[in-house]
This record gives C-alpha cells, structure tokens and sequence, in this order.
C-alpha cells in the first residue's frame, strides 16, 4: 500500500501529465485552426484574383518563360498569345517611349517583365487612330508605356500586359469611347503587376542602336 507521500506525488505526477495533456490538445487545435484560417485566406486570395481578372478587359494567358536570349534566338517555349505576354526577351528592355518604326518583341517583353504596357498596332490603321493612342500615352506622361507599329498584329490594336492581352479591330476608322476607356481600365489594372518591380526612370536602350 503507498504511504501519503507516495500518494501525493502520484496525485501530483498525474495533475502534471493532465496539464501537459491539455497544453498539448490546445497547441494541436490552436495549429488546426491557424491552418484553416490561413488555408481560407489564400483560396480568398485565389478566388479574388480570378474575379478580379474576370471582370477586367483582354484575356490571360500562362508565363511561358522569362529568360534573356538573343534578338536572333527561338525562345525555348514558343510564346502562346499574339503579341507575346510573356517569354524569353531581350536582356534590356526598351526606353519607355512611342516608337514610329517596328521593333523586336524580345525588347517589350522585357518591358512588361518591369509592369509595363505594351501597345501594338498594325501600322496600315488610320492616322487618327494612332493619334489616340499617343494621346493615350501621352495622358499618363508615358509611364511605364511602350507604343509601336506592329506588322504581326492579328487585330488592329493589341494592348499588351504580363499575362493579360486586350485586342480589338477598328470599327470607322478610328477608337470608340467604350474601346479607349477599357484602355484606361487595362493600364490601371496592370501596370506595375510584371514580376519584377522596376521603377520607369530607369533606362532602357533604343532598339534602333541594337544589332
């Protein structure tokens, strides 16, 4: 038979593995629900980003690569939307401005992948058409834009993000009001959205000077 002592210290021993007991069950459901929650936050996170790009111009396409090649080299993936949205490109990217003359898409990919926007026309529509466009650039003093002629456009105007492209074909010649405000909505949506964040003043080159 246990003495008194002997019957404190089992008490005691038992009352210690109870507690322990308890404190292990609560991390254990404190862990479940830190998961739970966090698990709901991110599929919000999933489920907000899909709306949010459901509800906005152009379509989204996968990232089909990002690696510096060559002006003359096949990207490793062929890119997978007209103009590409994303890929291999050029290793620097060209000078935010309105070009008058066709360039490489390797340079305004590289664009995007800094959170540009990419304008691409086909160089056959109306001067008041091209006129818009710059007048659109111009509206947001040029930031993070790139506007040019595009021979390879399988539509008038190609307004061009990382992921996302918003293209539509001329109807009269020129932009109509809805066309140029979906603009607006695609420039706001996704500028700044490439992967990497690259501030505007930062140089580029002039694709003319590149062989």
């Amino acid at each position: 038979m246990p003495n008194d002592y002997e019957a404190q210290q089992q008490s005691k021993e038992d009352r210690v593995r109870r507690a322990r007991r308890r404190r292990f069950i609560q991390r254990v459901l404190w862990v479940g629900v830190i998961i739970v929650v966090v698990g709901a936050f991110l599929g919000w996170l999933v489920w907000a980003a899909k709306h949010r790009s459901s509800n906005l111009p152009g379509t989204f396409y996968p990232e089909v690569g990002r690696e510096h090649i060559g002006l003359a080299d096949t990207p490793k993936t062929p890119y997978n939307s007209n103009p590409p949205s994303s890929g291999d490109h050029f290793s620097s990217p060209a000078n935010w401005a309105i070009y008058d003359y066709e360039a490489s898409d390797k340079f305004f990919i590289h664009n995007m992948e800094h959170g540009g926007i990419w304008i691409a026309y086909r160089p056959n529509i109306s001067q008041e058409a091209v006129t818009q466009l710059k007048q659109f650039v111009e509206k947001y003093g040029g930031s993070k834009l790139v506007m040019a002629p595009r021979t390879k456009n399988d539509a008038d105007v190609a307004i061009v993000a990382w992921r996302h492209v918003y293209k539509f074909n001329l109807n009269g010649g020129k932009l109509s009001g809805d066309q140029l405000e979906k603009i607006n909505i695609f420039y706001r949506a996704y500028k700044n959205r490439g992967p990497e964040n690259v501030p505007d003043t930062m140089p580029g080159v002039n694709p003319k000077d590149i062989k």
